[in-house]
This record gives structure tokens, sequence and C-alpha cells, in this order.
């Protein structure tokens, strides 16, 4: 067994703790629904016949920013959109520096409107303990005579 095998039996892996599916898993949670903003100062006008309901959208930190020290830049592609407003974006610019990932998309498209003509929703995933598998009877019984919902094939 290398080193890498070992470290995963144990829940340990190259990026941290591994949480195993039965007693946690990963639930996706809108954090954010607001209008971009900045649209007619960068490339929308030239993208916006590209841009659909749904699409997916790249957040990127911009802490170099004169004016707002947690500037928020949304891009489509390789294209500037703008930013997160600045009096809402202080939350997922911090947790953007601590390397949270976010999924992004378009909510609200509108193309004749240059001002709040793009609405993005975003979207991270938060660890929530699975409480199927607490239902047991492990307390009363031996762990060979128990039933609970590993045994019996819960799907999660």
């Amino acid at each position: 067994m290398n080193r890498s095998d070992f470290l995963k039996a144990f829940g340990l892996g190259s990026v941290g703790l591994v949480i195993p599916n039965t007693l946690w898993s990963q639930k996706p949670v809108k954090i954010y629904d607001n209008y971009v903003k900045g649209l007619m100062h960068y490339q929308f006008r030239k993208i916006k016949k590209q841009l659909t309901l749904g699409q997916e959208l790249l957040l990127e930190r911009e802490i170099a920013n004169t004016y707002d020290q947690f500037a928020v830049e949304v891009y489509f592609n390789e294209y500037k959109l703008g930013y997160l407003a600045a009096y809402e974006n202080i939350a997922i610019a911090n947790m953007l520096d601590q390397g949270v990932e976010f999924s992004a998309f378009i909510s609200e498209i509108d193309k004749k409107n240059e001002f709040e003509g793009l609405a993005i929703e975003i979207y991270t995933n938060i660890v929530i303990q699975n409480p199927k598998i607490l239902e047991t009877d492990l307390l009363d019984k031996r762990a060979d005579d128990a039933i609970d919902q590993y045994r019996i094939g819960a799907k999660y």
C-alpha cells in the first residue's frame, strides 16, 4: 500500500479531510442572486448575444482594486462583465480568499438593459450531517445484530 492509499483509507486526502458519504453529505446552497454591476463599462455589449439563461459564469477576486478592497469580478470565459455589488461582496470575497469554491450562473438576462441586464446566482456546497445514518438500534443491540441504514442500503 502506498502513502496515498494509506491516507485515503483513514479519510485523509491530498487536499484535506475526506468526509465519508454515510455520515455527512454536501448540499448546494444559493447564497447570492442579484444584478452584476458595471455592465456598461466592460464587455457585456460585445458578447451579450452569446449569453443565455443558466450559463455558467466565473468569479475572480480583484484584491488590488483601488475603489473596493472586496471586489469580486464576474467573467464569461475570458470576457469581464462587471462586479458583484460593493455593498454585498464582503462575505463572498472573504470566502474566495480562503479557497471556497463557488458555482455561478446567469439567473436573469435582458440584453437591451446595459445597466441591470444581467443577474447572477451563486451557489456553494455546505457539509451537513446525514440524519438517516443515526437511525440505528446500536444502543440496544450488538453491532452484528443491529439494523441501521448502512446495512439496509439506504440511498444518500
